[in-house]
């Protein structure tokens, strides 16, 4: 075996964790169609907003799921007391409308939290809720080892300030899949919930790959800035094209 050969067998078995932040309907889905924040570039009348990263989402998550030791799905779970929801004046940075109120006391409002069907795994969701508890979260990652996709509930916009079990979470799933993942990242909003999730995870010195054409902001901080920022960091920042191509590339030097 060669050192090329080598090099690329042991960057193909390092383990994976897909990691995909809150691509709920009220994030994704437009104003028009029912979504009650919808991601788009707040200072840019003319941007689109998620839905130009409906298919590459939705190929991001296959590709996931083909490809990484397990995938967990985030996404916010919000009740009228949660501090970020503000139904008179939201300033739209510590605060925000009535949004994700899956924990909310109108059922009506419910489905905006629900992930959108382009994402949604076809097998039932291991859930990690608002309030769960540390025996809640190392057997969710038991399940997510196993090859169930995990949703974890969170009250805020950081994974690891709004939900207290992440970190009780991540330990024994690392434990079950027998090393410490490279987490694989993409969703919304890139300069929110993405943000909070991808410092969480360098933080506490995860290698980290953010998927730059599956993910969306809403122009509080350009893409860019930010993509840098996680570059100095440690991150890689890289299209899933890329990706795929490096696991066709493994795959051909294992065979050879």
């Amino acid at each position: 075996m060669t050192a090329r050969t080598r090099a690329a067998t042991t960057l193909a078995a390092r383990p994976r964790l897909g990691w995909v932040v809150d691509a709920q309907h009220d994030f994704m889905v437009p104003a028009e169609r029912g979504g009650r924040l919808y991601v788009r570039n707040l200072g840019d009348a003319a941007d689109e907003g998620a839905v130009r990263i409906e298919r590459a989402l939705a190929r991001t998550v296959r590709w996931m799921g083909a490809h990484c030791a397990a995938l967990v799905y985030t996404g916010d779970w919000h009740a009228d007391d949660d501090r970020e929801i503000d139904r008179v004046s939201p300033n739209f940075r510590d605060t925000y409308p009535a949004h994700c109120m899956g924990a909310g006391a109108d059922p009506a409002e419910r489905p905006g939290a629900e992930l959108i069907p382009a994402v949604a795994p076809e097998r039932p969701l291991a859930i990690v809720d608002r309030d769960a508890s540390a025996d809640d979260a190392e057997r969710a990652a038991r399940e997510a080892a196993a090859g169930t996709p995990v949703m974890i509930r969170k009250r805020e916009f950081s994974v690891f300030e709004g939900q207290a079990q992440t970190d009780r979470f991540l330990a024994p799933l690392a434990e079950a899949i027998g090393a410490r993942p490279e987490i694989v990242v993409c969703g919304v909003a890139t300069d929110v919930c993405v943000k909070g999730a991808v410092d969480g995870f360098l933080d506490r010195d995860y290698a980290v790959t953010v998927v730059r054409d599956a993910v969306w902001g809403l122009g509080l901080v350009p893409d860019e800035e930010l993509f840098a920022d996680w570059a100095r960091r440690g991150a890689r920042v890289a299209r899933l094209a890329e990706l795929e191509a490096e696991r066709a590339r493994h795959a051909g030097a294992r065979s050879a």
